[in-house]
């Protein structure tokens, strides 16, 4: 006697990972046995399809994307991919098909994506040299992704300038859904600090090997530029290699305790490991944050916190 649909659905469900925001890459066991299941009736097929969606899309290269790209037209479904891991370059950017599968990529699935780790070496083209617009292609395509909640950049802080003085807002800005936001070497200066108190739903925000922070009052710079009705509540985390950040703590005029007196907003030093000469330490950070990205830890990782002016 074949066992009831029901029972076996439950079985797929008892498949999935406790942890919601892993993700699961082709040689995982739970990916394989999702995979089996797509091939054992359309009911299964159903439901395992809509976990694969949901947890094992990589597209770790440029034709995978391309193999995704053109199974829509028989798979609409495909459309509905809720989070995925994209990395469809090589070693640059210079690429202007993968820059146009990248943006139909987006144009299909910005409904429906949610969540989005992207490992792109976007500061190996710079807009003087971009004689192919690959730049103007790729931020249409990530503009587009207006119900994102969840993003890490392994390599850059999102880096779309368009021309040489970078006048355009960070692509980031126009994702008014965002909770979650994972950014590597940004210059976190007083401008970066007005557009995150503009993010009304910002909830955690990863800082890795960050710029400038020993010239901006974080807290300070955020309570400032914050809208009156702002209910500013966020995390920040700080990762770093070798020696500590310089925070300027004593550059405010007023203490944490008096802009913060809730503590709402939490700064958090995480040290990974110690200082190696070359791009070994930059290499080591990116595979590390993409790890803890990937692995669902990231959002969820604590560290030192960092003490109020009065009791420094």
């Amino acid at each position: 006697m074949p066992l009831p649909i029901e029972l076996v659905l439950n079985v797929i469900h008892c498949l999935l990972p406790s942890n919601p925001d892993v993700f699961l890459p082709s040689s995982h066991p739970i990916t394989k046995t999702l995979l089996s299941f797509t091939l054992v009736c359309r009911e299964t097929c159903r439901v395992a399809s809509r976990y694969l969606r949901q947890y094992c899309v990589y597209l770790s290269s440029g034709p995978r994307l391309r193999a995704f790209l053109l199974g829509i037209p028989t798979d609409p479904e495909l459309r509905n991919t809720t989070a995925l891991v994209l990395a469809p370059f090589g070693n640059t950017i210079d690429d202007q098909p993968t820059a146009t599968w990248v943006r139909e990529l987006f144009f299909y699935t910005c409904s429906s994506l949610t969540r989005l780790i992207i490992d792109i070496p976007l500061r190996s083209l710079y807009p003087e040299h971009d004689h192919l617009d690959v730049r103007r292609i790729l931020r249409a395509g990530f503009c587009r992704l207006e119900n994102l909640e969840e993003f890490v950049s392994v390599r850059d802080e999102l880096f779309l300038d368009l021309t040489h003085h970078g006048s355009e807002p960070s692509v980031w800005q126009s994702w008014p859904k965002l909770r979650r936001l994972g950014l590597y070497n940004v210059d976190a200066d007083m401008g970066f600090w007005l557009n995150i108190a503009k993010m009304p739903h910002l909830e955690t925000l990863v800082l890795t090997r960050a710029d400038s922070l020993s010239d901006v009052d974080i807290k300070h710079s955020l309570f400032l530029n914050a809208s009156p009705n702002a209910d500013l509540r966020l995390k920040i985390l700080i990762i770093y290699i070798g020696e500590d950040p310089i925070l300027p703590l004593h550059l405010a005029q007023i203490p944490w305790s008096k802009i913060d007196p809730g503590g709402k907003v939490t700064v958090m030093l995480y040290k990974i490991g110690t200082f190696c000469p070359g791009d070994v330490s930059i290499e080591t950070c990116q595979e590390w944050v993409r790890s803890k990205a990937e692995d669902g830890t990231l959002w969820d990782l604590g560290g030192e916190v960092v003490a109020p002016h009065e009791n420094l």
